[in-house]
Order: C-alpha cells, then structure tokens, then sequence
C-alpha cells in the first residue's frame, strides 16, 4: 500500500475514493473497503482510502477523543484490507471551512481524479457537513463521479461504530470489542526503561512508551499477546498507575511467558490485548501482590491456552 502525504505529490490516476477518520479499522470500515477494493479492481480504478493525520474534533470540537488507532496502527490495519494507497490529510481550520463543492472540485476530483466515491450512509463533508450524500451525488453529477452509500454493518444489534468500540474498551469488555473491530484490540509502543520492580518480585516486564493520543482501557490485568519484530509470545499484561507504589502516571508493561531473553530499548513491540482478567487494585505488600501475580498469570496461561485451542 502506498501511503501519501502530501497532495502535490499524488500521481494523476482514475480512482474510486473512500473518506473518513477510519479510528479502529473496525467491522464497518471493512465492510465499506472490501467493496471499494472489488468495486476499484471490476471498474479498473486505484482503491484510495482518505484519512487524517488528527482527529476532526481537535479543531471542531476539542478536546478530540482519545484514538483507538494511532496513525501507525491504522495504516498497518488499512494495509490489510487490499486498499491501493492511502492519502493522509491534516485536518485545519482551513480545511473545516472547505464547502462540499470546494472539496470536491480541489481535492476529490483535481488532485485523486475521482470516478468513484464510496460511502457511509451517514457520511457528510464540507463546512457544517452540509455534503450529504444526496448533495454529493448532485456534485457528483456536475463534476463526472458517482456515488455509492453503504448500509451500517450490526452486531448484536447493534451498530458497529468507533465510539461504541470506545466505550467497551474503557470498559474493559475487551472480547465484545474485538468482535466489534474484527481483531484484537491492539496497543503499539516503544520499549523504555523501567524501575526494575517486576525483576525484583520475580516477573520481569517489558515497559511501553504510548502515543499520548492513544486510548488505554479500563486500568487492570489483561491477557494478551506481544510481537516482537517477527516473533510472537503470550503475555500478561498490566496497564494502570501502579497503586501500590504510590504512582499516578499510566504504565503499560508485559510479562512475557516462558521468554528468557531481554528486549532492547527502543524496539517497538505490539501487544494485542486478548481479555481483562481484572482490575488494578492497590496491594498492602509485596507478598500480597506476588501472590496475585501467580495467580494472574496462571488465569492468563488458561486464556491464551483457550484462545490457540479454538484457533486450530
């Protein structure tokens, strides 16, 4: 997948477009890609995914929700849905301002040469989203690209959405919200130093620095996953503000199962997050917290086992 950032240097090319923030990558938005990528490929057009490198609300409605995909992460999980190329845009004040029309004529149509723009059906565009999809196919009309609505995609009932999939994840329901997303829900960060706690109580953890905009969930322990460059080992991870010691910062660290080597500093590492096993508490001693440790990890060793049995 290529990946622009600048519009001055896209290529002129025949393209059917999609347009939104994208946050998660979630059932709906493969939903709406899968058929942007069939359709693009049956009509012999470039697949475009437009997206931005911020949030819209932090500049129409700060502050703007924490992200559950960081540009990073959603460029890697765009990369799997088979789009061609992905256009990031920085959302400005500027750029807010732009009519439907004005978006369309200097963006859609002078820059992507758009032949296609797919969408959801209640997507809009343009100052005080007055591009509708009823206005955009009129545009589309004057300015020789058609539009294409997609129906919302359900689960449970209910309509999968990034701030339904927000909301579960802060909630810890970590299971519901990878069914919502169609995958684990994933935290990429750098290995930093530590205080050398873990080492000390016998569970020696990975520390990982995470983008600020990222969204963590509920604070607790969580059974997960952590791929190191090509390699993959289980993991109990925790992810809160360190009661018992008094902090108040968020950590983010891993203890890897049966690992007995050592991580550089600097590696960046993804840890998928597979279920909550419970939440942070603050410890009277060390003893006391070791012993739940054990225990811990003994429930995350059963989850992930449970996990790979049902994958086979």
């Amino acid at each position: 997948m290529r990946v622009y950032w600048d519009l001055t240097k896209i290529p002129l090319k025949r393209r059917a477009v999609t347009i939104g923030v994208f946050d998660g990558v979630h059932l709906g938005h493969r939903t709406l890609l899968k058929q942007l990528v069939s359709t693009a490929r049956s009509e012999g057009l470039t697949a475009t995914v437009v997206t931005f490198s911020n949030h819209p609300h932090s500049v129409l409605n700060p502050p703007a929700p924490p992200l559950l995909t960081t540009v990073e992460e959603k460029l890697a999980l765009l990369a799997e849905t088979g789009v061609d190329e992905t256009v990031i845009l920085t959302f400005t004040p500027e750029l807010s301002k732009m009519t439907a029309e004005q978006f369309c004529r200097v963006i859609l149509v002078d820059k992507l040469m758009c032949r296609l723009l797919i969408v959801g059906d209640d997507f809009a565009l343009g100052y005080r989203r007055e591009g509708t999809v009823s206005r955009l196919r009129e545009l589309g009309k004057q300015m020789n690209f058609d539009v294409v609505a997609i129906s919302p995609v359900l689960s449970g009932g209910v309509r999968v959405s990034s701030s339904e999939i927000r909301n579960l994840v802060l909630q810890g329901e970590i299971e519901r919200a990878k069914e919502l997303l169609g995958t684990f829900y994933r935290i990429t960060g750098v290995v930093v130093p530590g205080a050398g706690r873990g080492r000390k109580l016998g569970f020696p953890t990975i520390n990982l620095k995470v983008a600020p905009e990222k969204l963590l969930p509920r604070y607790g322990v969580y059974a997960g996953k952590v791929h190191i460059e090509r390699e993959t080992w289980g993991a109990a991870a925790y992810i809160g503000q360190r009661p018992t010691f008094g902090e108040t910062e968020p950590a983010v660290e891993a203890y890897l199962l049966e690992f007995n080597g050592s991580v550089s500093q600097g590696t960046s590492v993804i840890l998928e997050l597979i279920a909550f096993i419970r939440p942070d508490q603050r410890f009277n001693s060390p003893d006391a917290l070791i012993a739940q440790m054990n225990r811990d990890v003994l429930a995350v060793r059963e989850r992930i086992k449970a996990l790979d049995r049902s994958s086979v």
